[in-house]
């Protein structure tokens, strides 16, 4: 025995134009539109069936925004079956606007472990990290040492450059930076 299954859409239109009037409109609108779709039915999956329908409905004028909201409407309106549309949430990775606030705690909650897992423990060190000199600044019982190697360092910059310079006749940038940290250390 065998099955055969037909299934067929027809869209039928008919454009009267307003007499005594005239607009582009009545010119672009052709006055009569008859379509027919027609498919075997005995094997159409659902996902096949709604592209039929889509494609109806686009014969018939409405935008693809439109026929897509339709579709969802049917799964995810206020009457519809709560379990069905978290199930349908669950496939297609969509989260319903109740569910929104507790995500969003998740997923902060989870950046604030991973933080957490990533901080270093009691080195005193600034979130962004610190350089070798910082960390020598930061050491109970040395205060200030941070400020003096770090003046150190720009003299002895300045000095390397001026003697690799010797007949510079303007200041190096290192000499120059040196000279406007002292400035700034006597204030």
């Amino acid at each position: 025995m065998t099955y055969e299954a037909k299934l067929t859409v027809k869209f039928d239109s008919k454009y009267t134009p307003h007499i005594n009037y005239s607009s582009s409109y009545e010119t672009d609108t052709l006055p009569e539109e008859h379509y027919t779709f027609e498919v075997p039915a005995q094997d159409l999956n659902t996902t096949q069936m709604f592209g039929l329908f889509r494609k109806v409905m686009t014969t018939m004028g409405y935008c693809e925004q439109s026929i897509a909201s339709g579709m969802m409407s049917t799964v995810f309106n206020p009457d519809g079956d709560e379990k069905l549309m978290r199930k349908m949430c669950e496939e297609y990775d969509l989260t319903m606007n109740e569910d929104v606030g507790k995500k969003v705690q998740e997923e902060v909650q989870k950046q604030l472990e991973i933080e957490e897992t990533l901080r270093p423990k009691n080195d005193n060190m600034p979130p962004w990290g610190h350089s070798d000199m910082e960390a020598l600044g930061n050491v109970p019982g040395t205060p200030g040492s941070y400020r003096k190697l770090y003046m150190e360092n720009l003299h002895l910059k300045a000095k390397i450059s001026r003697l690799e310079n010797p007949d510079a006749p303007q200041y190096t940038e290192e000499e120059i930076e040196a000279m406007c940290s002292e400035e700034s250390g006597m204030n």
